[in-house]
This record gives structure tokens, sequence and C-alpha cells, in this order.
């Protein structure tokens, strides 16, 4: 009990040197929080990748939510991802979704609103979140995000963008799922 507290306090520490104005002290918080960080470090840490016009404390929160492999961290990077004040971090949170290889079953039709709201590489991100599922859906899973792009697809019938053909075959894709089902 005291080992939890202790990290609790150190990843507080952590959390609070991220709004230090100095990127040196920023991407060392970051990647000591790689070693003792958790769930409760992802919202600052998306909200300083959004603030930042910094390349190096950009990486570097990349790369650490990128590596993210603890269960139990989905809730906290979708509410990141369907926050619009982190709009600007939607491609590298999805990119996330996909580098992590953890379940996201339970957030598809948050991943396919995002990409039907957002631009071109963020439905390519969404894709090649699909393209790289590796469980097993169930039908209550794949139908909310199908029903989701079909409607996208369905209001904007005739549009010939590169981003409709990406969600087409999202859509193609959820189909073939729901169909072997």
């Amino acid at each position: 009990m005291a080992e939890a507290k202790k990290t609790s306090k150190k990843v507080l520490e952590l959390i609070s040197l991220l709004s230090k104005p100095e990127a040196k002290t920023q991407i060392k918080a970051i990647q000591d929080l790689k070693i003792h960080g958790n769930e409760s470090a992802i919202e600052p840490l998306v909200s300083l990748y959004v603030e930042t016009k910094n390349n190096a404390i950009k990486s570097e929160i990349e790369g650490l939510l990128n590596t993210l492999k603890v269960d139990g961290v989905q809730p906290f990077i979708v509410d990141c991802l369907i926050n619009d004040d982190f709009a600007d971090a939607q491609q590298m949170l999805l990119s996330s979704i996909w580098n992590s290889n953890l379940d996201y079953s339970d957030y598809l039709n948050e991943i396919v609103e995002t990409a039907v709201n957002g631009d071109f590489m963020t439905a390519m991100e969404c894709l090649t979140i699909f393209e790289n599922l590796e469980v097993q859906l169930s039908e209550e899973q794949i139908m909310p995000p199908l029903l989701t792009i079909n409607q996208y697809l369905n209001d904007n019938n005739g549009e010939d963008s590169p981003k409709h053909q990406l969600l087409t075959e999202v859509a193609v894709f959820l189909n073939r799922l729901n169909q072997a089902l």
C-alpha cells in the first residue's frame, strides 16, 4: 500500500512537471512517465501534445502512447480521442490505438465517429485499426460502427474524395465481418 502511495505521488509529481516551461524538463518527465506512469497521465500528456509546438516533445509523447501495453488505458485514450479540445491529437491517438495492439473492440463506434468527422489521415488511421484487428467481434460490437459509417456514406453519396473511399473500405470490412457471424 505504501508503494502505491509512493508511485501515485511520483506520477503526480511527473504530471506537474509537464506544465513547466522548459522543454528539457517536460521531455524528462515524459520519459519518466514511461517507467512510472499510469492512466492518470494520459490526458495531461495529450493536452501537452496539443499545446506544444516543440516537435521533440510531440515525438516523446507519441512514442510513449504508441508503446502502451497496459490493459485498462483504453477508456482514457478514447476519452481524449472524442474530446473536441484534443482534435489536433486525433490522428496521433488513433495511431497509438493500432500500435498498442490492445483490444479496443468496445470502442469501435467512437473510432469510426472520429474518422467520419475527421480528415483523410484520420480515416486512414481508422482503416489501419480495422485492418489490424486481432479479436473476434460480436454483432453488438460491429453494428454501431457499421450504422455510423453507412449513415455517413449515405449522407455523402456521390462524393469522390480519398476520405470517402477509405471510409467505404472500412464499411466493406465491417460488412464482411458482420456477414461472417
